[in-house]
């Protein structure tokens, strides 16, 4: 052998490398190991099905019994869930590159086993599903607001978008307003979006605890549309205040897409938007079944099925209503725990992608101001004034936020 030649079995070999480096990632895949979960937690159910031992099937026939089943497979379906995004949770505290932004894309990954284990607690226990109603609203609502925290700080912050939005010539506006007006673009539009998802935050707690406590006075009525009852205007106002919020969070998007398309903000939204389309507007969806007797009182007559076994306790409609759009949560939980591996993976934040693009966007809004200092100083008096009055209660409200944010992760 040549002395300066290298010997074959020391020449690394790349496809050896990377066939290593694919079956690590599938090992340590999530979604992968979630999915081959609920397939084996299937088969053990079909197992138990076919072999009919050691549970009788028949007894799940029984309105009594179908219960059992059903916050069986919700449990199985929130519980994958929750473990999925745990772990995507512990990814992003691995490779926490950038605080301001991963700390918010973290808040909204916990979106999943809240509302999950809520929704399974409520399949378990029927009475408790206004409370758990209750906790996935005020989430809700606080995410909705994480959210655009999220954006804003992929942008630089606040003097970041006010710096885009006085860039342009005018707003954008989403149907049906864009058809009537076209409004010049002022950094104050800003604090009307931010005014618009604030005042989500705030009365969708309220609203649900005014439910909490009409539930316990026995006139909520939950899913009755009936004007004497608490239910129709508990829910209008929930809705529209979610519309106005939506509708600020899609403004915020038109204005920026451009700005925010090296984050892939579209996929972010879209989960969000239907996070809070389906969990709402399937509520509502049992309600308007129950509504036209699609979903009834149930009953079982021993005297007609055998597989009663004496009970004569059904369901009633609103038992039906909470069993049926907890489970569907449930279910939607996993699938969105596996769009969240995503669509807010920690890649972006483990290569230092995210980080070097906030970083420059951030001294880019630093050179920026520093040009604008001397003009931004001469402020009139009057002028400082009026934008204190017109602004201290919205920045006193975000400044509050911020604080609540930044106790937690």
């Amino acid at each position: 052998m040549h002395p300066h030649q290298i010997p074959e079995e020391s020449i690394p070999i790349p496809h050896a490398n990377t066939k290593t480096q694919k079956i690590k990632n599938i090992l340590t895949n999530e979604v992968i190991w979630g999915v081959f979960l609920l397939l084996c937690c299937a088969l053990i159910l079909l197992i138990i099905w076919l072999v009919n031992r050691p549970v009788e099937w028949q007894l799940l026939k029984d309105p009594k019994h179908e219960q059992i089943l059903i916050s069986v497979i919700a449990g199985i379906f929130s519980v994958l869930a929750s473990l999925m995004t745990l772990v995507q949770v512990i990814d992003h505290f691995i490779h926490y590159t950038h605080r301001p932004s991963q700390k918010r894309v973290i808040r909204i990954l916990f979106m999943i086993p809240i509302y999950a284990l809520t929704a399974w607690l409520s399949c378990v226990f029927l009475q408790s599903a206004i409370y758990a109603e209750f906790i996935q609203a005020c989430y809700e609502a606080y995410i909705i607001y994480c959210f655009l925290l999220l954006l804003t700080k992929y942008l630089g912050g606040h003097k970041g978008v006010e710096e885009i939005i006085a860039n342009k010539s005018f707003i954008k506006l989403p149907f049906p307003f864009n058809c009537c007006c076209t409004v010049p673009a002022t950094p104050r539009w800003i604090w009307y979006i931010k005014w618009g998802l604030l005042q989500y935050a705030w009365i969708t707690p309220t609203v649900s605890g005014i439910a909490v406590v009409l539930n316990l006075a026995g006139v909520y009525d939950n899913g009755n549309w009936t004007f004497s009852r608490g239910y129709p205007y508990i829910t209008f106002i929930i809705n529209f205040s979610q519309i106005l919020a939506m509708y600020c969070l899609v403004t915020f998007y038109m204005n920026t897409k451009e700005e925010l398309k090296p984050f892939k903000p579209l996929p972010k939204f879209l989960v969000i938007k239907a996070i809070v389309f389906f969990t709402f507007w399937q509520s509502v969806l049992m309600s308007g079944l129950a509504a036209i007797h699609v979903l009834r009182n149930q009953s079982c007559d021993p005297n007609v099925n055998v597989n009663c076994n004496g009970s004569i306790n059904g369901f009633s409609v609103e038992q039906e209503k909470i069993l049926l759009s907890s489970v569907l949560i449930c279910v939607e939980m996993f699938f969105f725990s596996i769009a969240h591996h995503w669509i807010f993976g920690v890649q972006a934040y483990a290569d230092g992608t995210f980080k070097s693009l906030m970083e420059s966007r951030f001294q880019q809004i630093n050179n920026s101001q520093k040009d604008d200092r001397v003009g931004s100083d001469n402020l009139s008096s009057e002028n400082n004034v009026n934008f204190f009055i017109q602004n201290f209660v919205t920045h006193t409200t975000l400044v509050f936020m911020e604080k609540v944010s930044s106790d937690g992760v």
